[in-house]
């Protein structure tokens, strides 16, 4: 990507995470004024540490908030940053940011996506009622509030049905329930739960075919087609996800139907402008039907796999995007598949004392390791991963053959799960 010459501007940043920290550089790069807006409790519930990432040199001024979701006491902050110094963009990339800046960035004028469309895309229930009106997806679903409410559903889809939270990420609270006895299971904890569920039981139709998502910007009403990525999930708790490759190979014909899918659910929602990560059930069929929007950019390590594959630096793009700038839509040249496989405990088990010599990774697969990294959390025991909080492993590959790329980074999982003594999720 070339790096146009702008005048420089002040970007705001709302809370930060690892995968996507490189943004503060790439900001930096195209000459523009960084602030960050920090959340103490964010932070430690991911164990990251801005004080020792090489990324906080890129950053001009932070500002440092116990729990940027206190809604108000995250808008005094930013209303105070725009009084010192004009704001001209915002990027966030934390789920439970997006509504909130939306809703302040509409409220002092500054470009970003809309708020009313982010605030139907987080609510599931609500994103599939618009889509359905709009004539793009008509999943069968329901918010129920007992096991009776759920059976009436299924009594017109069948088994399986997928519960989730009505309101959530990174699959935290997802099932996949396979028959009646399990639902009656699920549901009584979810009806128990009242964090997790807090908007509501959302109940869904079960969606079968290849498991992909759409990478997607879009600025000034023109739609940005980045990439579709492939996803894994875990064959003991399918809603878990395990990894993703960059590109997915699909076909030009099933690609397209994708992308056309995806612009469709964000032009419903009308989100504006932003990069939008779009899960979809690509059916056996060739009919694509939504899993979730996302009303930001992917997530975890995902951009770093899309510059890995030759897609260039999407976090140059998000900038640009944010500070609403004309952007020429191109179509990335692929010439490589950029994988990775998080794993976390299959099931409850001791922590071990140290984490097992990982060496022999890199010197068996050489340049097409990127970066293997085991971190367990604190406790005594690893609980069993059910959602993306829970893993403590991640593996990066990168190569010019598909199966190759994949394949590499299951073996190496497999084999750090060996060293481990367990059974992890990848």
């Amino acid at each position: 990507m070339t790096t146009p010459r702008t005048t420089p501007k002040h970007v705001l940043f709302v809370t930060w995470k690892t995968g996507n920290a490189a943004a503060f550089e790439a900001a930096k790069r195209l000459g523009h004024e960084v602030t960050l807006i920090r959340s103490l409790r964010m932070e430690k519930s991911q164990n990251i540490d801005f004080d020792a990432s090489p990324y906080g040199a890129f950053v001009d001024s932070v500002h440092v908030l116990d729990d940027a979701t206190e809604h108000e006491a995250l808008r005094s902050c930013v209303l105070d940053v725009h009084r010192r110094r004009p704001v001209d963009g915002f990027v966030a990339t934390v789920d439970a940011l997006v509504v909130p800046v939306a809703e302040i960035a509409e409220e002092i004028g500054v470009p970003f996506t809309a708020a009313s469309g982010a605030r139907a895309a987080k609510l599931k229930h609500r994103c599939r009622e618009v889509l359905a009106a709009a004539g793009v997806d008509t999943t069968r679903h329901a918010v129920v509030t007992d096991f009776d409410g759920a059976a009436a559903l299924t009594a017109t889809t069948g088994y399986p049905v997928v519960v989730k939270p009505a309101r959530g990420s990174a699959s935290e609270g997802a099932h996949v329930v396979p028959d009646e006895r399990a639902l009656r299971e699920v549901l009584a904890r979810a009806v128990a739960d009242d964090v997790t569920y807090e908007a509501g039981i959302l109940v869904e139709e079960y969606l079968t075919g290849r498991f992909v998502s759409a990478e997607i910007g879009l600025s000034h009403g023109r739609f940005l087609r980045l990439a579709v990525s492939e996803r894994s999930t875990w064959h003991r708790h399918e809603a878990l996800e395990t990894g993703t490759t960059i590109p997915a190979a699909l076909s030009t014909e099933d690609r397209t139907a994708v992308m056309d899918f995806a612009e469709a659910v964000v032009g419903a929602l009308d989100l504006r402008l932003g990069i939008f990560h779009v899960e979809i059930m690509l059916g056996a069929d060739g009919r694509p039907r939504l899993i979730e929007l996302n009303p930001r950019i992917m997530g975890s390590c995902l951009p770093n796999l899309y510059r890995l594959a030759g897609g260039g630096d999407i976090f140059e793009l998000l900038v640009r995007v944010h500070l609403d700038e004309e952007i020429e839509p191109r179509t990335p040249t692929f010439d490589r598949y950029a994988t990775v496989r998080w794993f976390g405990a299959a099931d409850p088990a001791p922590r071990p004392e140290s984490v097992p010599a990982l060496e022999w990774a890199a010197a068996e697969y050489g340049d097409s390791l990127h970066a293997l990294t085991v971190r367990f959390p604190d406790g005594d025991v690893l609980p069993a991963c059910r959602g993306n909080l829970g893993n403590f492993g991640e593996v990066q590959v990168v190569h010019a053959d598909h199966t190759t790329s994949i394949g590499i980074a299951e073996r190496i999982v497999g084999r750090t799960a060996e060293l481990l003594g367990f059974e992890v999720t990848g």
